[in-house]
């Protein structure tokens, strides 16, 4: 499930990728060309707070040696890690981003209503089409 989060501080990583952390403690991923994007490739560009929509990514673990582990089963060896959908630079622009969203969905709710009702449906089957669309 996508969750929000404030990322009030952290650092890059040696792979340049970024740890950030909520007031919480929460640690979320945020892959280097997220970051990028924002404008931000170094520490010192780095604005907090910022914000991200996240979510829990199974990623395969490594060994000492740097290969995948594998189980008994030869099934990857996985463990969830919080990981960033996308990022934004201010509270703005992610409440922006959820609106777009939102609006989106609704404005192709009611293109489906509008057309399924000037091709001559009834009440029912529109009603039918619309559901089965979301």
């Amino acid at each position: 499930m996508n969750k929000n989060y404030v990322i009030n501080n952290g650092s890059f990583t040696a792979n340049g990728n970024f740890s950030g952390y909520t007031a919480l403690g929460e640690r979320v991923h945020i892959f280097g060309r997220q970051m990028s994007a924002l404008g931000w490739t170094k520490q010192d560009d780095v604005k907090f707070p910022f914000y991200t929509i996240g979510t829990t990514k199974q990623i395969g673990q490594l060994g000492a040696d740097g290969k995948p582990l594998v189980d008994a089963n030869g099934q990857p060896v996985t463990t969830g890690r919080l990981t960033a959908l996308s990022a934004f630079r201010t509270r703005d622009e992610i409440k922006q981003a959820h609106a777009d969203s939102a609006l989106l969905d609704i404005e192709i709710a009611q293109e489906i209503r509008t057309q399924a009702s000037t091709a001559g449906l009834s009440e029912q089957a529109i009603n039918a089409l619309a559901n089965a669309s979301f």
